[in-house]
């Protein structure tokens, strides 16, 4: 496991296909090659909703 650079909450928004919008707060941790966010704050061994890998085609804001 790689070090964790940050983490925290975050509002994630979104819009549905019959055009109604949500918005859903998640935690996320952010590594040094490695985005994973949860719905709640992670304990041990938790899996995350979403893993994504950050290279030269995602950009973190």
């Amino acid at each position: 496991m790689s070090k964790v650079v940050y983490e925290g909450w975050m509002v994630r928004y979104g819009r549905r296909k019959i055009g109604r919008s949500f918005i859903h707060m998640r935690y996320f941790v952010l590594e040094s090659r490695l985005l994973a966010y949860y719905k709640k704050q992670p304990e041990d061994n938790v899996v995350p909703i979403k893993t994504f890998v950050i290279d030269g085609n995602c950009r973190v804001e």
